[in-house]
């Protein structure tokens, strides 16, 4: 004041703004200052320590989007480090089956590392399944908690623990919250009590829910495998039909060159089939990409259906085609569609199956139409119109109910349609909607 020649009430005033600077900065730099204000604002100012409404609606927030028990536990654990003035927070979770297991909760700088997992029947457990709390501090200790403090004594002090609380999920013990002491140098008291109570039915709310999400996941992966297997059995099924047959008819013709030759495509087929299994299992994707080529559909079904009739014993197939007809399709996904539709009328009918297939152009509508009927028993009524080209739809009792979904699929994918009926005189009818060349038109 002497040197600069400052009045006392102008120095006095910039001394107060530095120290209310510093003060306001290191507030709001320091998180542990902040909470310990908060603590003694509440216990000094309030009647209850929490505005619990501000701690339901803090967890519930961090709730929203925890899909796994990592998330909804590490949402607790901030929300319990923000609220009880401690760092140091330990969580176990499980069930009465398998015991319950301590989580490495990230930004948990206080807490202590190494806890053991708890067995079903430890003594903490069970203290916990018929009380709110346990704390070390406790003014009315009784035996019950006596036994418990002297049995898990050298678990708290390694883990720096005062208080453990219960995770119910209605009447079942799901976890357990372990808090270190309040860095205040304050008591937990009732308000910490109702505070973990509330906050831990939310919590194990929570838990159930990922829980059943958990469940519901695993479940759908076991169905789609389930589903994988059974589409895998239907080619190794039909790979395995067309070979039997094979062997079947050998003792009868194995001398006809005619035959020999039939045979040799029966096993070459056989194991392009597989290789396809093979490669569509390593790749494990759920759609394949045509690869189309230019074909004359008359000349194709011909012998695609000349290969498969002769592997099918008895069974007649007639082919009539009005005129040459040109396709740009996939020859691939012709022959499983083909192959399908006569294997499957073959197990329905036997070897008497005849089998007619009518091709033709319709002009007007730019398509290919391919009629295929026989004389087999027909198809269950309620299976038509739609739900027989359903997977896992069969009336059969060896049936796996895939065939005429993979007739379905490969249509679809040729930008065409299948449809079936049964017909007045007996029998079923097919009939396949494919686009012509050039004509790129979704059919109906």
């Amino acid at each position: 004041m002497k040197t600069f020649g400052l009045s006392l009430p102008f120095v006095l005033r910039w001394l107060a703004l530095t120290i209310g600077l510093v003060a306001l900065g290191l507030f709001a730099l320091s998180g542990k200052l902040r909470r310990r204000v908060h603590f003694f604002i509440s216990t000094h100012f309030y009647v209850n320590k929490y505005e619990y409404r501000d701690e339901w609606l803090a967890l519930s927030r961090r709730l929203q989007g925890t899909l796994t028990e990592a998330d909804v536990v590490e949402a607790l654990r901030q929300v319990l480090a923000e609220s009880l003035y401690t760092a140091n927070i330990t969580i176990w979770l499980g069930d009465a089956g398998h015991g319950y297991r301590p989580l490495s909760l990230s930004g948990n700088p206080g807490g202590k590392t190494g806890a053991s997992a708890l067995a079903p029947d430890d003594p903490m457990v069970r203290f916990l399944k018929t009380h709110p709390c346990f704390y070390v501090e406790e003014e009315e200790p009784d035996r019950e908690w006596g036994a418990v403090a002297e049995k898990k004594e050298t678990l708290l002090a390694d883990l720096d623990l005062v208080l453990m609380a219960p995770l119910f999920i209605g009447d079942q013990l799901v976890g357990l919250i372990g808090l270190g002491p309040e860095f205040t140098g304050g008591r937990y008291g009732h308000d910490d009590f109702d505070l973990l109570t509330a906050l831990g039915t939310q919590t194990a709310s929570a838990l159930l829910a990922a829980r059943m999400a958990e469940e519901l996941a695993n479940a759908r992966e076991r169905q789609a495998w389930d589903k994988l297997s059974a589409f895998v059995l239907h080619d190794v099924k039909n790979a395995a039909t067309m070979l039997s047959l094979v062997r079947e008819n050998a003792s009868n013709h194995i001398q006809e060159p005619e035959f020999q030759q039939d045979m040799l495509d029966a096993v070459d087929d056989a194991l392009a089939r597989m290789s396809k299994v093979q490669k569509r299992l390593s790749m494990l994707k759920g759609e394949v990409t045509p690869a189309p080529q230019d074909l004359e559909l008359g000349r194709f079904l011909n012998e695609r259906c000349r290969q498969i009739s002769a592997k099918l014993g008895g069974m007649k197939v007639e082919i009539a085609c009005e005129a040459k007809i040109r396709m740009h399709a996939d020859p691939e996904f012709l022959s499983r569609i083909m192959e399908n539709l006569l294997l499957n009328a073959f197990e329905a009918g036997g070897d008497r199956t005849v089998i007619r297939i009518n091709v033709r152009k319709d002009d007007a509508h730019g398509q290919a139409i391919i009629e295929i009927t026989n004389n087999g028993p027909g198809i269950a009524g309620d299976l038509l119109p739609n739900a027989l080209f359903e997977p896992f739809k069969t009336t059969r009792p060896r049936g796996t109910g895939i065939g005429l979904w993979q007739t379905k699929r490969p249509v679809t994918d040729l930008k065409g349609s299948v449809s079936a009926e049964n017909m007045p005189e007996g029998g079923a009818r097919f009939v396949v909607k494919l686009p012509l060349a050039g004509n790129n038109r979704v059919t109906s």
